[in-house]
């Protein structure tokens, strides 16, 4: 059953991805941002926190990639393409966004190799965790329609 997703979902999405990022960026700033700052413009304040300017472009991105999840994630756009190769592109086009983003603000050195590889294990790990959430999710969804329909042909 597939509701339709409208303005206030997708800022809703923002908005909660925006939070969840903002608090886990907050808190390797705490920790690391000293060491952080020589590496990258997102910890450039060190460990006092994160620049207005860093926020606005991770808002940014966020904005854009949770446009590419309704793009790519719901039948109003793309009716025929199965939902696996929707994952691909999804996760292909938010890498891509990522990258054009770590090159047009400078997150990191381009050609420092160590951080390209945390970039991309950190960029797995977040690919598969969110994965692992939604197929839980989703298992669950299908278990309540599953137990809703079993209830609606017992009272018919």
């Amino acid at each position: 059953m597939d509701k339709k997703k409208g303005i206030l979902w997708y800022f809703s999405q923002v908005f909660m991805l925006y939070g969840i990022i903002i608090l886990f960026l907050s808190t390797f700033c705490r920790y690391f941002g000293e060491d952080g700052a020589a590496i990258s413009t997102i910890f450039a304040l060190g460990d006092k926190g994160l620049s207005v300017s860093t926020m606005f472009e991770f808002f940014l991105a966020i904005a854009i990639i949770v446009l590419l999840r309704f793009v790519f994630m719901t039948d109003i756009v793309i009716k025929k393409l199965p939902r696996v190769f929707r994952n691909i592109a999804l996760l292909t086009t938010g890498l891509l966004v990522s990258v054009g983003f770590i090159f047009a603000f400078g997150w990191f050195q381009a050609e420092d190799g160590k951080a390209w590889v945390m970039f991309f294990v950190s960029f797995a790990l977040s690919c598969g965790i969110s994965t692992l959430v939604s197929a839980i999710a989703e298992k669950q969804e299908n278990r309540r329609l599953e137990e809703a329909l079993k209830r609606f042909k017992e009272e018919n």
